[in-house]
């Protein structure tokens, strides 16, 4: 029989929509830098340096063996200190006597042309600026000893996410040109009160391409252009893909901006979906097109009641940790929650006190009642002295030994 045109419409099939839609194929930005090579640090062989000699993750493809007329960084124990030289020999033998087993570079900066002798487990190589490679980390020291030991006199840098500007101190100590950019106006004005030498600008590439391709080009013409992206170490990959899209495709518009020879990129999620794809042994991702579409794939969309309800409980959070003032924004999330412990376990002890005082009171409110029946002789004094007992008994473990 045909349906009733009185019959309640059909329901939609609910699974059916919902498979639908994870089946989908959701689009993501198209991949920048494709002449580059992608390079997971995570994926690197470990090597031996860093200010303690020790051997780091990671570390394998700036570590020893280097060779005649390679461009390497020496350890100065600090982040701002800046020490450029080159290799002008082999590693020495035992026949060198005091000097066996380092390497003979020549400084290119301070004391430049001075010739000296040094551990290899000091040393850290520069990466050449014919190679153009993308170094992804998850990690700030990572991050920072990139921007220690892969940045010259001759290099112009860009930041991308400069925050509160402390990594671009330690790129300003290095680079011959710098400019952090951030899109937080407070951010910027902060940096720029506290380390007044460095450059930020707060700019947004996006919305603004013709100020930054004119600043693209400043640097250009500054020297060799390097690039670092920091947007948030936790920030999720598809958000991070799309600043890094949005980069190259803004500089990609105008045939007389060069590329980059090298972009780091600091990067939790980018990092960890390495762990699952093919890479050589230098940590150099062999799909790099596979792997941008799986870390650049926006999410399956949600309801509108359940990005609600996210953001309501990030809302909630947010004025949880910032709003009453108990923590300072620049802080981390660990710092915060652990702050916010902290404010609530001295509102537990100030109300413990409190309570402790009240009881303290009433046990002695009833011992002299006590006192003051049994002086008069009245009946009901063992009553009384035994509900002053039973106070005592009830509250003394919240009595303090000798209570002022």
């Amino acid at each position: 029989h045909p349906p009733s045109p009185f019959s309640a419409p059909a329901r939609p099939n609910l699974v059916a929509v919902r498979d639908e839609r994870r089946m989908a194929t959701p689009a993501f930005p198209p991949q920048p830098w494709c002449d580059h090579h992608w390079i997971s640090l995570e994926r690197c062989s470990a090597g031996r340096g860093g200010r303690c000699g020790g051997v780091l993750e990671g570390w394998g493809l700036f570590c020893e063996p280097f060779a005649v007329g390679e461009t390497v960084a020496l350890e100065q124990k600090s982040n701002l200190r800046h020490c450029h030289a080159e290799v002008i020999g082999d590693l020495l033998g035992p026949e060198a006597g005091a000097h066996a087993g380092r390497y003979p570079v020549r400084l290119l900066d301070e004391g430049a042309g001075a010739l000296v002798h040094v551990e290899p487990k000091k040393i850290a190589r520069v990466l050449r600026h014919d190679q153009l490679r993308v170094l992804i980390m998850a990690d700030t020291t990572s991050y920072r000893r990139m921007a220690k030991t892969q940045v010259g006199r001759q290099d112009a840098v860009l930041e991308i996410g400069s925050a509160w500007g402390e990594c671009t101190r330690i790129l300003q100590c290095h680079a011959g040109t710098i400019v952090g950019v951030d899109l937080a106006k407070d951010l910027v004005e902060e940096s720029r009160r506290s380390h007044p030498q460095c450059r930020f600008e707060w700019l947004d590439f996006v919305e603004e391409p013709e100020r930054f391709r004119a600043l693209w080009q400043e640097l250009c013409r500054a020297g060799t252009l390097k690039v670092f992206v920091d947007v948030g170490g936790d920030r999720a990959a598809p958000d991070v893909c799309k600043v890094l899209s949005a980069l190259a495709a803004a500089a990609a518009t105008s045939p007389a901006l060069s590329q980059p020879p090298l972009v780091v990129v600091k990067s939790r999620d980018m990092a960890a979906a390495c762990a699952e794809e093919r890479c050589s042994a230098e940590g150099r991702l062999l799909d790099v097109s596979g792997y941008w579409a799986k870390v650049a794939a926006q999410p399956v969309p949600k309801s509108r009641v359940q990005q609600k309800k996210h953001q309501n409980r990030a809302r909630k959070a947010m004025w949880a940790c910032i709003g009453d003032g108990v923590v300072d924004p620049r802080t981390s999330d660990c710092e915060r929650w652990t702050a916010r412990k902290a404010a609530a376990k001295q509102l537990q002890v100030r109300w413990a006190d409190v309570e402790r005082r009240a009881l303290l009171l009433a046990w002695r409110k009833a011992a002299a009642e006590a006192e003051v029946q049994r002086a008069e002789g009245h009946e009901g004094e063992g009553c009384c002295s035994r509900g002053a007992g039973l106070v005592l008994r009830r509250f003394l473990p919240w009595l303090s030994p000798q209570p002022s």
